[in-house]
């Protein structure tokens, strides 16, 4: 999203719509969803792209989860992640140039994005530029080191099957409500 130029879409050189997903660390489920995005973006011909950003700076975090990737898989989109890069943290610029940010789970993403951005989100909420899904992540510990910065999972959790198919059924969803709008 950190183009200095705004993307336009080719079919008539109008600037592309962003929308910006957000996990805790940019491994699991805001990288499915924003691949997933961009794929029935595209397929739908809507002039809107996307980027994943995660909230916590998880050094640990390599590439991306292998639950996004069997997915992918599973959905004949494997090309999709052939060469991952690596986990991203949020930044100021980013949730300012998104036309809509959506963090995947309210009760994990909410209190963070209001500690750590504060006037910001109360301003995106305002503006009705902000969302939240519930998401929750895989069953088990989170990484020590999302631990450590407060991240993670300490509720609910569901399986990674049911998560990106929560996921999957949310970015169509999201796609046929910007086709409407």
């Amino acid at each position: 999203m950190k183009s200095g130029q705004p993307t336009t879409n080719d079919a008539n050189d109008k600037p592309r719509k962003k929308v910006l997903f957000i996990c805790s660390g940019n491994y699991y489920r805001s990288r499915l969803a924003e691949i997933l995005f961009n794929h029935e973006a595209a397929a739908a011909g809507l002039a809107w792209e996307s980027a994943s950003r995660g909230l916590l700076k998880t050094g640990e975090l390599k590439g991306i989860s292998e639950h996004t990737v069997n997915y992918l898989k599973g959905a004949k989109l494997a090309h999709l992640a052939e060469e991952p890069r690596n986990p991203l943290a949020v930044d100021v610029e980013e949730l300012t140039e998104a036309d809509l940010t959506i963090a995947l789970c309210r009760e994990e993403h909410q209190p963070l994005i209001e500690q750590k951005f504060l006037a910001l989100a109360r301003a995106l909420r305002k503006a009705g530029r902000i969302r939240y899904w519930n998401v929750y992540d895989i069953p088990g510990r989170p990484h020590a080191i999302v631990r450590f910065l407060g991240g993670g999972h300490r509720g609910p959790s569901q399986p990674a099957e049911s998560g990106t198919e929560h996921i999957a059924l949310a970015i169509k969803k999201l796609v046929d409500e910007l086709r409407e709008a």
